[in-house]
């Protein structure tokens, strides 16, 4: 059982009180830099009929694409960041294209990544100005409960220009860097730093990726042989502040962490927050649902695909 039928069991009387907040139904995302690359992590949520999408896509084709879903996803062409036109890095492989340049000297240390060569991941292809939007700009009409971006490298920019967007938000999941992929690009620990000073905290890291230094290769080529390169990041809001959180936001906080990231420990403490303020049994409920039903945490793990 998942939390969407522990909190609508209509046996515990929950279902009214949902029926009243009306919040589980109105998980608002925002996906920053929404190239369909498979499944998205949060698909669960839109299955459910619990969230809407807002997304960002400034690839034609690939917006193009994904506006044709309908449904609960709307997507912008719009490319994030500081509101100035930026200089736009086309690469061989489209998921490398940066408001940043790769940093060459060094993704050429790796086996299976390149930049120097045409072949390679990085290559730049060719450079095209284009005009960048910040978040705040967009609002009210851009707001989000659960932040996912992923734009190589500009992530803390994209993020620095929409700091009202931040605030409001309960989670955020971000790639990071551990080293210098992208010319002048923030890593981890600066994204960490900027969180920090906006009321979240680090939760884990999922999907962490590297490569062998040459001339070494693995068996998988993508798979690293002890250097880390990237993850996936996700920070929530300060869970020893929970004043911060309203009521609504502990039920769609907890909705969150259950369906998208499997972080039930903390998905329970905020419900048993919900219960301590509203006097309601949610808590308990949650609980026996892990118990009787199917647990399957998320933990980081090594990402060895292209």
């Amino acid at each position: 059982m998942s939390i969407y039928e522990a909190l609508a069991d209509s046996r515990s009387g929950i279902q009214q009180e949902l029926a009243q907040s009306g919040c589980i139904a109105d998980i608002r995302i925002l996906d920053i830099g929404a190239m369909e690359e498979g499944e998205e992590r949060y698909h669960r949520l839109i299955q459910s009929g619990h969230a809407t999408v807002i997304g960002f896509e400034p690839n034609p084709e690939q917006c193009a694409k994904l506006q044709k879903r309908g449904g609960p996803y709307h997507y912008l062409p719009h490319f994030v960041g500081d509101g100035h036109v930026a200089e736009f890095h086309l690469t061989r492989y489209p998921g490398c294209s940066s408001l940043l340049k790769p940093n060459a000297r060094l993704i050429d240390l790796f086996s299976a990544i390149d930049a120097s060569q045409p072949g390679g991941n990085f290559h730049v292809r060719r450079t095209v100005p284009v005009p960048t939007v910040r978040l705040d700009e967009l609002r009210p009409d851009v707001c989000a409960d659960l932040i996912k971006i992923d734009i190589q490298g500009a992530e803390l920019m994209a993020l620095q220009n929409g700091t009202e967007t931040v605030r409001e938000a309960l989670v955020i999941e971000s790639e990071v860097e551990f080293v210098p992929l992208y010319e002048g690009q923030a890593l981890f620990c600066d994204l960490q730093a900027f969180l920090r000073e906006q009321g979240f905290v680090f939760h884990k890291f999922l999907d962490m990726a590297g490569r062998a230094f040459r001339p070494f290769m693995p068996p998988n080529p993508h798979a690293p042989l002890s250097q880390l390169l990237w993850a996936d990041a996700i920070f929530v809001r300060d869970f020893t502040e929970l004043d911060r959180w309203s009521d609504t936001d502990l039920l769609k906080g907890a909705t969150i962490l259950d369906g998208v990231y499997h972080s039930y420990d903390l998905a329970a403490l905020l419900l048993r927050e919900y219960d301590r303020r509203k006097r309601t049994g949610i808590y308990m409920l949650y609980l026996e649902a892990l118990r009787t039903g199917s647990v399957q945490p998320m933990t980081c793990t090594i990402k060895a695909c292209a």
